[in-house]
């Protein structure tokens, strides 16, 4: 009698051999039995939150998860879409730094990668990118989180100047001007 014991590593098949040691008077078996270990282990990948957000100028860590240990080497694909609801559409000079592959090297279940946002001085809405993993061809089933918004947060404020007027009683419509993001623009 022997156990076999359970464990989280998703690997091929195992197999051994039962040989016998057997007294002089007995016949060994013609073969040893073999005994077969089927795997019970079904990976997935999930991103490890459905949001990730850094400011312009900053740096975000994007991290996949396995579901369990693998002994071998592994590799998903991720997509990328500009357009995330809510936010405007982040343009390819907003970020750097999104893999379209990601390999899990093996028993690490976590693999991660950096998003840098490069600075600007331009007053905009936050942007944002959307990231969906592939599994197809990798032997991996889809996680929990299988899409990840990448929110870059703008920096840049507007800033409102005006110009001092005076004005005298009675004296209507007043004209103001005012200057936001270097666009002049008026209200009465």
């Amino acid at each position: 009698t022997f156990t076999i014991i359970d464990d989280t590593i998703d690997e091929v098949d195992e197999s051994f051999e039962i040989s016998f040691t057997v007294p002089p008077d007995v016949t060994p078996p013609s073969t040893n039995p073999m005994v077969t270990i089927i795997d019970d282990e079904s990976p997935s990948v999930s991103f490890t939150q459905q949001t990730y957000s850094g400011e312009e100028g900053g740096v975000v860590e994007v991290c996949l998860m396995l579901s369990t240990q693998l002994d071998m080497e592994t590799s998903v694909t991720l997509s990328i879409s500009n357009s995330v609801t809510g936010y405007d559409d982040a343009e390819n000079d907003d970020y750097s730094g999104v893999l379209t592959v990601v390999t899990f090297v093996p028993l690490n279940q976590m693999s991660c990668f950096n998003i840098t946002f490069p600075d600007d001085t331009e007053y905009e809405f936050d942007e944002a990118i959307k990231l969906t993993i592939d599994t197809t061809g990798s032997g991996l089933n889809p996680g929990t989180i299988t899409e990840a918004d990448v929110i870059i947060t703008d920096d840049d404020r507007p800033q409102i100047r005006g110009d001092n007027t005076t004005i005298f009683e009675n004296r209507s419509p007043v004209r103001v001007c005012v200057d936001l993001r270097g666009a002049t623009q008026s209200t009465s």
